[in-house]
């Protein structure tokens, strides 16, 4: 019963990745995630206030500039522009570094540059700093300015059971990821930005909310909500605004998603319970089904096989296996020695490890004919 639990517990965590294993992948490039997510932030905060940010560096140039030329033209010692940028800088916000000079025209700056500094404060400066410097307190904007330097990202419609493994899986490729969820206290969305993954809160079936996202940018969009109704309409709105965008969409009716993938263009159309029912079905046959997916109209699966001692399997080779059963081994596993994509010529011993991939009635043999004590 125990190893029966055992067994049970690595399917589930072989099916679907938890948070702990997204994050330790995470965490190996979250400083560069990180980094990344800073610089477009600060590029779209400057692009919104290029205009005087632009004046404001322009003045301070040409105020060191002139500065520099008067001081070194009077009878001071020659200063470097750098020094004048800092003088300059520093009187803009009333914290002089120099003595008042005997020259007239040298007192003009201490009395005209606080003004100039006062007057680019209120201007958008100041915000630009409070901006800059406090992102998280505008949440929404800083996500959904992130989202908007995306490019050939994937967009994730939908934060439910399903939604939050797409996103993980997603995550463990390195992908870009950015997810329209419409409930805002969902507390799926905690673990999101966990991931420095932007949520732009709405509802995906309008076009406004789908343009924030960067569908017209975006490499794909998987639509993955709980409602059918509702993925049909994020679906149509979708090609409505682009015709050429990789549309995934969850349908849990088979029939009506193979309909659907047929009449509107959609790149794939997964339903739940055509995907699920093998899995279901090789639990019954005591059958480790790892994972499902469908090719066109076949619905393959990836099976976990542990060699029995005095079984056919037991002695034979992987080619053998492959050429008789019309699968494909891709993974052989020894004690702590690990395989993918074994030689042909492996000869499997008792206690080995083997993933294959086949249709789940190949694999059901396999488990029950080839590995059964005493078929030797």
């Amino acid at each position: 019963m125990e190893a029966v639990r055992e067994r049970s517990f690595l399917l589930r965590k072989a099916m679907s990745p938890t948070q702990a294993d997204v994050l330790k992948a995470h965490r190996r490039r979250s400083l560069q995630r990180r980094i990344r997510a800073i610089l477009r932030d600060t590029a779209v905060l400057v692009r919104e206030f290029w205009r005087i940010l632009t004046l404001f560096v322009v003045a301070l140039l040409l105020s060191a500039l002139s500065f520099q030329w008067l001081w070194n033209h009077s009878q001071h010692d020659p200063i470097r522009l750098i020094d004048a940028l800092y003088f300059v800088g520093t009187l803009l916000f009333f914290e002089p570094t120099l003595e008042f000079p005997r020259e007239w025209y040298l007192d003009v700056y201490f009395f005209i540059m606080p003004v100039l500094g006062i007057v680019f404060l209120t201007l958008g400066v100041a915000d630009f700093v409070i901006l800059l410097v406090n992102r998280r307190s505008r949440q929404a904007q800083w996500e959904e300015a992130v989202a908007s330097t995306y490019s050939q990202h994937i967009i994730v419609a939908g934060l439910g059971h399903l939604g939050i493994r797409v996103v993980r899986e997603l995550v463990l490729l390195g992908e870009d990821v950015v997810v329209i969820e419409i409930k805002p206290d969902n507390p799926r969305i905690e673990e999101v930005h966990s991931y420095d993954i932007p949520v732009i809160q709405g509802d995906a079936r309008t076009a406004e909310v789908l343009q924030r996202a960067g569908l017209g940018r975006a490499f794909s969009i998987i639509v993955c909500t709980n409602n059918d109704l509702v993925n049909l309409q994020i679906a149509a709105r979708v090609r409505e605004l682009d015709k050429e965008v990789l549309l995934v969409m969850r349908m849990f009716d088979d029939q009506f998603a193979r309909s659907i993938a047929e009449n509107f263009n959609i790149s794939a159309v997964m339903s739940a319970s055509l995907l699920a029912a093998p899995a279901f079905a090789g639990a019954a046959v005591r059958t480790e089904i790892m994972q499902t997916f469908s090719v066109e109209d076949r619905v393959l699966a990836m099976g976990r096989i542990e060699v029995t001692c005095g079984s056919r399997l037991e002695g034979t080779a992987i080619a053998d296996i492959e050429r008789e059963l019309d699968l494909s081994v891709i993974l052989w596993q020894s004690g702590s020695a690990v395989d993918v994509r074994p030689a042909p010529d492996t000869v499997l011993s008792a206690g080995d490890v083997i993933a294959v991939v086949a249709e789940l009635p190949k694999i059901k043999e396999l488990a029950n004919r080839w590995n059964r004590a005493g078929t030797r």
